[in-house]
């Protein structure tokens, strides 16, 4: 009986170590489509779907809380033409420390290509954690900016996210 407190002890702790992102280093890689509209003040416009592909970086600040900066690139689905261009940087929290969780984005968002804005993107997302070292996840998002063009888009991705824990 002794013995069998022990594994589970054990296997508790590395449990709640899996699915804390407290101290970790993650990479995230995804995709899925983007609805935008977006007028330029020079008449110019942006509208349709686009396909981005997102590769960003996250830093584990506290258990719920992480740093995340991205960057897109965004072909368009005819008869959208052109590539879009976007960085983004802001914050992931986390609403739980299961294996599953529900988290919001909270972002600047510039965008470079085809027409320039800076504005905010908000995401509500679930993620599910199958390995200490790697979830998925998907999101839904808005986007609302302007500067030389005003932009209003509607997101879905999906994405993967590889985690190292090197300042734990």
């Amino acid at each position: 009986m002794r013995n069998f407190l022990v594994v589970a002890v054990v296997a508790s702790a590395a449990a709640a170590f899996a699915n804390d992102h407290h101290g970790s280093l993650g990479l995230t890689v995804a995709t899925g489509g983007d609805v935008v509209t977006a007028v330029g003040a020079t008449g110019a416009s942006d509208r349709g779907v686009r396909i981005p592909i997102e590769i960003g970086a996250t830093l584990g600040l506290f258990n719920r809380t992480e740093l995340r900066l991205a960057g897109r690139f965004a072909p368009g689905v005819p008869p959208l033409t052109g590539f879009g261009g976007a960085i983004f940087g802001g914050i992931r929290n986390s609403l739980g420390f299961d294996q599953w969780k529900t988290f919001f984005d909270l972002d600047l968002a510039v965008h470079v290509a085809p027409l320039i804005s800076v504005g905010v993107r908000a995401a509500f997302g679930a993620q599910y954690d199958f390995l200490p070292v790697m979830g998925v996840y998907a999101t839904l998002g808005a986007q609302l900016g302007g500067a030389t063009s005003l932009r209003l888009s509607f997101e879905l991705i999906i994405g993967i996210q590889f985690r190292t824990y090197l300042f734990d």
